[in-house]
């Protein structure tokens, strides 16, 4: 078994809840008694543009990548450095949004920075 692409999850995760909670530590508390701002709709927008960007590159990479080993052609390394910069900004999304550093919204980071990792890693190492 190939350990990369578990290691890649890993990695994902603890980027994405690291930031998750070094954005708490140092976002202003809320005065006593009020509850934490919402952040902002337009936030909701970007989140789902970054989702479906860092999706559809990745199928993409991942189908050429697999067909490259009978083909022969394989896609420019730019797409490659593309990818892990789209699935960075998909990591660090939820910290720069204000999602706050719960266990339940910490666990549901975990588990989306298991998939994006894994997957980016895939990604990678289906290129031949």
């Amino acid at each position: 078994m190939n350990p990369a692409p578990l290691l890649g999850a890993l990695a994902a995760t603890a980027l994405a809840v690291g930031a998750l909670a070094v954005a708490h530590r140092v976002r202003p508390k809320p005065p006593e008694g009020e509850p934490p701002p919402e952040p902002h709709p337009t936030l909701g927008a970007i989140g789902s543009g970054l989702l479906s960007g860092f999706t559809l590159l990745t199928g993409f990479l991942i189908a050429t990548g697999w067909a490259a080993h009978s083909t022969g052609v394989v896609p420019p390394d730019g797409l490659y450095l593309a990818d892990l910069a789209a699935g960075g900004a998909v990591l660090l999304y939820p910290s720069l949004a204000g999602l706050p550093f719960t266990p339940r919204y910490a666990t549901a980071v975990c588990l989306f920075g298991l998939l994006v990792g894994y997957v980016m890693v895939t990604a990678v190492q289906l290129r031949p």
